[in-house]
C-alpha cells in the first residue's frame, strides 16, 4: 500500500500493482516532487503519461490540482487506477485512459488540450523516457507557464533541452533522477 503524503487526502492509502512491471515512486520521491511542483499545482490540469498506480496524480490532486488525465496501456494498471480513484473519492476529477502514452500525446496535440503539469515516469531503460520527451518537444500540449517532470534512473541519459522544453533543474534521490522542464527557446 502507498500512502498519500500531503494535502486533504494525506494519510490515505492506495493500492499498488503486484509484480515488477510497475514501479511506483518511493514515498520520499513522490513527496519531493509534490513539493517541487507546489508553485504549479493550484488548479492545475495534470497529465500522467505512464500512470501505473496513479500515485503522482493522486498526490497532486490532494494538494490542489483540479483534474488529472491518467494514461496507462497495462489493463491491470487501469483497473488499479480506477480502484484507487474510487477509494479516494476523486473519480470526478480524473479521466483514466487505457492507451499508449506516445499516441495520446499526438491526440492531445490535435485536440488542442493543454496541461499545466505533465508527468513522464515510464519504466526505466525502455527508451520511453526519451521518446516521450521528443514527442513533447514542441510544447504544444504544455500550458505556457506549465512544467514537465521526467523521472528516470540516474544511469539513463537526459538532455538539457528537448525542442522548446528547456531543463529547469535536476534532483537526485538514490537511483532516481527527477528533471524539470519548462517552455524556453531551443538551444
Amino acid at each position: 500500500m502507498l500512502r498519500i503524503t500531503g494535502g486533504y487526502l494525506a494519510g490515505r492509502t492506495i493500492s499498488s500493482l503486484p509484480g515488477e512491471d510497475t514501479r511506483p515512486p518511493l514515498t520520499r520521491v513522490r513527496e519531493a516532487v509534490a513539493n517541487i511542483l507546489n508553485p504549479y499545482v493550484e488548479d492545475a490540469a495534470v497529465l500522467d503519461l505512464f500512470a501505473g498506480t496513479g500515485s503522482f496524480s493522486f498526490e497532486l490532486l490532494s494538494r490542489g490540482a483540479k483534474s488529472a488525465v491518467l494514461i496507462d496501456k497495462n489493463p491491470k494498471a487501469v483497473q488499479v487506477l480506477r480502484k484507487n480513484a474510487a477509494k479516494l473519492g476523486v473519480e470526478h476529477l480524473v479521466e483514466i485512459v487505457k492507451a499508449d502514452a506516445l499516441q495520446m500525446i499526438a491526440i492531445f496535440e490535435k485536440s488542442g488540450d493543454l496541461f499545466d503539469i505533465i508527468m513522464v515516469a515510464p519504466p526505466y531503460f525502455t527508451g520511453l523516457d526519451r521518446a516521450s520527451m521528443e514527442k513533447l518537444a514542441s510544447g504544444a500540449i504544455l500550458s505556457p507557464s506549465g512544467i514537465v517532470v521526467l523521472q528516470q534512473s540516474r544511469k539513463e541519459r537526459f538532455n538539457e533541452a528537448y525542442g522548446s522544453l528547456v531543463l529547469k533543474k535536476t534532483y537526485r534521490y538514490g537511483d532516481t533522477r527527477i528533471s524539470t522542464y519548462v517552455q524556453g527557446t531551443e538551444g
